[in-house]
C-alpha cells in the first residue's frame, strides 16, 4: 500500500475526524445524536432525523458550498476536506450502529 500524501484531501479529512474533531466533539454518533435531538426541538418535533440523516445534512451543506465554488471555477479546498470528513463521520456512525446491533455472546 502506498503511503498517502499529507496534502491529500481524504487523508487530511481522516486525520481531522479521527483526531482533533473527535477529541473536541466525541465520536460522531454521539455528536450527531445531540444534533438530531436539538433539530427536533428547534422544529417543534416536526422533524425527527436519524443520526445518519443529521450527518448527511452536513454533507449536503458542504456539497452546496462546493457547487458554489465551482461556479466561480475555484475549488474551495476546506469545503472539500469537510465534505470528505462528514462522509467519514457517516461511515463511523454506521460502523458504531452495526457493532451496537450485533448480538452479544452469552
Amino acid at each position: 500500500m502506498t503511503r498517502p500524501d499529507p496534502g491529500d484531501a481524504a487523508y487530511v479529512a481522516w486525520q481531522l475526524t479521527n483526531g482533533p474533531r473527535q477529541e473536541q466533539y466525541g465520536h460522531p454518533w454521539d455528536d450527531y445524536n445531540h444534533v438530531r435531538r436539538l433539530f427536533s426541538v428547534l422544529t417543534n418535533h416536526k422533524y425527527n432525523l436519524t443520526v445518519h440523516e443529521a450527518v448527511l445534512y452536513m454533507v449536503c451543506v458542504k456539497l452546496a458550498r462546493l457547487m458554489k465554488s465551482l461556479d466561480i471555477e475555484k475549488m474551495h479546498e476546506d469545503s472539500l476536506i469537510d465534505a470528505i470528513g462528514y462522509l467519514n463521520c457517516l461511515h463511523m456512525v454506521d460502523a458504531k450502529e452495526m457493532l451496537r446491533d450485533q448480538p452479544t455472546e452469552a
